[in-house]
């Protein structure tokens, strides 16, 4: 329902007074503003204009401290609260309250603990610890803190602030843990939390192009009987050893490491808001609708009503693929919140967490409705912060950010550099789309921005949609190059190349920026792809994909399930359909475990060819695409080829001091001429 009479600070002069027609025509001479000690503050009427069904006026008004609660009265005496609106959006707000500590949330000791939050706007801030209510005292910059004497260890709290005269509760968003179904944020003893995160047990990264990555969603690993796992849906589920299908045939971790990956991107494991972490197995999502972007997902935790399990358990569990040699990727979703007015963030400081147009308007770049707004100072920091937290505390080895291209490239760049600062093997990529934000094109983190990001990867679209076909819904049913649509030939070579140009415009300046894929967690599975588009030869296509893709400069990514043939039953957006759909079926491992083992020969092959790494364009590797005869070829330096037969015809190829490496079976040790069939990939390397 409309309000008669609203009114809102929206710069520390200016006053925003709406209303109501129906209320004496929306006309008032004059206003005045007064604080919570009556004490009366003057306006001057500097615009009045008729806006939809209310008259609008902007104020001038001096003198009004930010942090203080204030009433504004019209000429009829009709009194409202004044509430703080754009006024934290502005450059002054963020020069006047930006805090760069770094002891947000609770410090904990065993005899005290002290906790501090920032909202510049509450006039009052109150600690709720279990039901004992504690007065926070305002610092500087718009922090509150207080110090409680005691063992606060395992204590439930939340936040209670005074905002222009409303109470509002919030969560602590540097919170380490929760309740379940993030009700309140927990005080955690961090000296409990200290575990050997094994990062002696990776082998150096020397350089990204040496990432082979393998994505995976935690619950989707062991869901289905089929693994054998008994931690089903768990963190702990991925470190089950000797597990295994209803065939015999290993599962789990061993056949993780059996594979030959570097990388083990995980899908969000923060604290996200669609799964009732008391009853799991009632709803299922993919996680990309954060709550609690510090606190690991209860969900996925042994004993989610411990609130140092869910922390506990996916420490071990990056511990236990550290001794594995895996590195770990987290997938982060710093673009959009669950729900933006339920988010501790909205109410600390309402207004200013989230992107909102200069008239007001919601961005909505994420189709989501709450773009987060990482210009700001504060939500920046936040970021950075989270960052730092996870890379510390948990020994994550990368970030793979959701529609990045909705965060802006300053904010990329500072975390690309702090990543980079805490471990020089570290890697950052995302998906640099387009999307319709709120942020001037040159400002975001897209892939036509990249030459603006000197240390960060991108999601190659172009390469997926070319090699597949397309992925978008409404593209189901076209076919890609090796799928047998042939007129986008001519591209191929390119992509093969790390993709630097694109349009005969410059793509990537550098081709460990591209992530070549064909197939992850968006949309069908190539192989559903395949039946849908009726194609034939589908195990030589599959095979063809998932060597171009191993094969290609840049990084190469492999969705969970790829190799074996991964169905979800033709579902195109499976985030929140069941784990019968979204399920791996291990016993598909078994069925196709010659493409297995083509994708573990396809891995080392990549690792023992320096060709296919390089982190530089080289001017000496040629396209040698015969496209007459639909023939691809790249030659490497001369010391290594790759060649693609997409023609329907078999093709010879001369050997001159050289040796077929590498064919659709696998690796091999062929000399002499070789004759190949339609839809067959060859390595060639000299002798």
């Amino acid at each position: 329902m409309q309000q008669t009479f609203q009114a809102f600070l929206d710069e520390l002069q200016l006053i925003t007074a709406e209303i109501d027609l129906h209320y004496y025509d929306g006309v008032s001479n004059f206003f005045k503003v007064i604080d919570e000690d009556n004490n009366y503050y003057e306006t001057i009427i500097k615009e009045e204009k008729k806006e939809d069904n209310k008259r609008v006026y902007k104020l001038f008004v001096d003198g009004l401290t930010v942090g203080e609660n204030y009433y504004i009265v019209d000429e009829h005496f009709l009194k409202v609260p004044l509430e703080y609106r754009y006024v934290v959006r502005t450059s002054v707000f963020d020069e006047l309250f930006y805090y760069p500590g770094d002891d947000l949330g609770v410090t904990y000791h065993e005899d005290y603990s002290v906790f501090k939050v920032w909202s510049p706007v509450a006039s009052r801030v109150v600690l709720d610890l279990e039901g004992q209510l504690y007065n926070m005292k305002r610092e500087d910059k718009g922090v509150h803190t207080i110090k409680v004497d005691g063992d606060l260890d395992g204590k439930a709290y939340e936040y209670l602030l005074n905002i222009s005269g409303d109470w509002k509760r919030a969560t602590d968003p540097y919170a380490l843990s929760s309740t379940p179904n993030h009700q309140k944020s927990v005080v955690l003893n961090t000296n409990k939390l200290e575990i050997n995160l094994r990062k002696d047990g990776l082998s150096p990264l020397d350089q990204k192009t040496d990432a082979i990555v393998y994505e995976l969603h935690v619950r989707d690993f062991s869901s289905k009987p089929s693994s054998g796992i008994k931690n089903a849906g768990k963190f702990l589920g991925l470190l089950e050893e000797n597990t295994k299908n209803d065939r015999g045939d290993m599962t789990g971790l061993d056949y993780l490491t059996s594979l030959g990956f570097t990388h083990l991107q995980l899908l969000p494991v923060y604290d996200f808001g669609s799964v009732d972490e008391l009853n799991p197995k009632e709803m299922y999502n993919w996680g990309y609708d954060p709550m609690q972007y510090n606190v690991p997902e209860g969900s996925y935790a042994s004993d989610v009503n411990d609130p140092y399990s869910r922390v506990l358990d996916l420490k071990r569990t990056v511990a236990g693929l550290h001794e594995k040699g895996l590195r770990v990727v987290m997938d982060v979703v710093y673009n959009h919140m669950f729900d933006r007015f339920t988010t501790a963030f909205e109410s600390l400081v309402p207004y200013y967490y989230f992107r909102i147009g200069q008239d007001g308007q919601i961005s909505n770049g994420s189709f989501c409705g709450n773009d987060f707004d990482s210009t700001r100072l504060m939500g920046r920091k936040y970021i950075l912060d989270s960052i730092k937290l996870w890379m510390t505390e948990y020994g994550i080895d990368g970030f793979r950010f959701d529609l990045m291209g909705i965060l802006d490239v300053t904010t990329m760049n500072q975390i690309a550099d702090l990543v980079e600062s805490i471990d020089p093997c570290a890697m950052v990529y995302g998906e640099g789309w387009n999307m319709p934000t709120l942020l001037d094109d040159a400002e975001k983190a897209t892939m036509m921005n990249q030459d603006k990001m000197p240390k960060v990867g991108h999601f190659n679209d172009l390469f997926r949609d070319t090699i597949k076909g397309g992925s978008m819904e409404d593209q189901a049913n076209i076919k890609g190059v090796m799928l047998g649509n042939l007129k986008q030939l001519s591209q191929v070579p390119n992509l093969l190349l790390g993709s630097p140009t694109k349009e005969k415009e410059d793509f990537f300046d550098a081709p460990w920026k591209s992530v070549n894929y064909v197939e992850c967690h968006d949309n069908q599975t190539v192989f559903d792809k395949m039946r849908l588009c009726e194609v034939d030869d589908i195990l030589k296509r599959q095979k063809l994909m998932i060597a171009t893709t191993m094969f290609s400069l840049g990084i190469p990514f492999i969705h969970a399930g790829q190799e074996f043939l991964r169905t979800k039953q033709g579902d195109h957006n499976s985030y929140m359909s069941s784990d019968t759909i979204n399920g791996l079926d291990w016993n598909r491992r078994t069925d196709y475990e010659h493409v297995v083992q083509f994708t573990r020969d396809a891995i080392e092959l990549r690792k023992e060819t320096p060709e296919f790494r390089v982190m530089t364009y080289n001017a000496k590797f040629k396209d040698k695409t015969k496209k007459l005869k639909k023939l691809v070829e790249i030659s490497y330096d001369k010391d290594v080829r790759l060649l693609i037969n997409l023609s329907s015809q078999m093709q010879d190829v001369k050997l001159k001091k050289e040796t077929v490496v590498f064919h659709l079976e696998g690796k091999c040790n062929i000399k002499d001429q070789y004759s190949m069939e339609p839809l067959e990939l060859i390595v060639i390397k000299r002798d």
